[in-house]
């Protein structure tokens, strides 16, 4: 069983893959006491959640979750400021909340609406600063469907900080209970959370390098020598070696691919029966209406069969556009996996198809 959830984690990772930045040395010694960094390698910001809270880092999401039971995540991303400063009477950052983030949240819930939260009152302080910058703070909630075809009232918290060009907005999602057991920890996440001027690193490395002579023109290698496959991704592109997961980030972007494995439960699963495995946890993960079909097709990966997925998933309020192939060796389900905003999708197709036909199964 454990192995079981291990390998479902691994595979719910592949799918919420966002970027990473280029990383020196940030020992993790300073947290605040009862607290510990959340944030992924790279980051130019430390995120401090309580030591009772699940860190999350995989593929670059600097985040943490209070309890595997009840949905209850907390996680900062990074976004160009461009195009967002229009002026003394709205800021870049109410802009961003307006016409980004609170239309994401209007997707998920019933027929649109969205209900600030007054008696949130006490948290006005957050209004103005997050981490020494200029922020606002925003907090709502919205009746969201759930795949059991039931509803539920989720919080929405927003703090949209910017700094040197670009937002970066530390998001909170609970259920009702949820959020009223994490309401003081919320607080404490919020006060702590600093900038720094030292992109941060893990103490610690998960894997090095394979060893490989022949390496495709133009590409590095992007896994270890612990697994039955060769993954390459373009020499340009960041690799993370602090990830569990192997995986290539485009740096401007955040656009990337993963390649991960699956040990099944059952023997005799087919791929179409995994990969209805997978839209089922996705959609239980994020709720109904989260995950959208696109198209399939029968394709190959390292030489084997395989099938094409394409498909758009929403993850923490924002919607990305996936292909996915999945294919069968000695036993085990091996996804490759691009992800990338609507925006960024069509630019690095061509180099998600170079790096699937470069892939080698041992």
């Amino acid at each position: 069983m454990k192995q079981f959830k291990r390998c479902v984690a691994l595979l719910l990772a592949g799918i919420f893959l966002a970027a990473l930045l280029t990383s020196c040395v940030k020992k993790e010694n300073d947290a605040p006491d009862g607290m510990m960094v959340a944030s992924a390698a790279g980051a130019d910001y430390l995120l401090y959640v309580p030591t009772t809270w699940n860190t999350n880092t995989f593929y670059g999401i600097s985040g943490a979750y209070r309890d595997a039971t009840a949905q209850s995540t907390v996680s900062v991303q990074r976004y160009s400021s461009a195009g967002y400063s229009v002026g003394d009477d709205i800021s870049g950052r109410k802009m961003y909340w307006t016409v980004v983030c609170l239309p994401q949240i209007q997707i998920r819930a019933v027929n649109g609406e969205v209900t600030p939260y007054t008696a949130d009152e006490a948290h006005a302080a957050h209004s103005f600063f997050l981490g020494g910058a200029p922020a606002e703070y925003y907090h709502v909630t919205a009746l969201v469907p759930t795949r059991e075809g039931e509803r539920q009232t989720l919080h929405f918290v927003y703090v949209i900080a910017e700094r040197n060009g670009y937002f970066y907005v530390l998001s909170y999602l609970g259920t009702e209970a949820a959020y009223q057991l994490s309401e003081s920890d919320l607080d404490k996440i919020i006060a702590e959370f600093k900038f720094s001027e030292t992109p941060y690193t893990p103490s610690q490395t998960a894997w090095k390098p394979a060893n490989v002579k022949d390496v495709p023109d133009g590409m590095k290698i992007a896994c270890s020598d612990e697994v039955a496959y060769r993954f390459f991704a373009p020499a340009d592109w960041d690799v993370d070696a602090y990830q569990r997961v192997f995986a290539a980030v485009e740096p401007n972007d955040r656009s990337n691919v993963s390649v991960v494995a699956y040990l099944p439960v059952e023997s005799g699963m087919s791929v179409s029966e995994f990969h209805k495995m997978t839209t089922d946890l996705m959609a239980r993960v994020s709720g109904e209406g989260a995950y959208e079909a696109v198209a399939e097709k029968e394709s190959t990966l390292g030489g084997v069969a395989a099938m094409d997925y394409e498909f758009r998933y929403t993850v923490g309020g924002t919607s990305y556009h996936y292909r996915q192939l999945v294919a069968t060796y000695r036993g085990m389900f091996y996804t490759m996996t691009y992800t990338a905003t609507e925006a960024h999708y069509a630019e690095h197709l061509a180099d998600f198809e170079k790096m699937a036909a470069e892939l080698i199964f041992r």
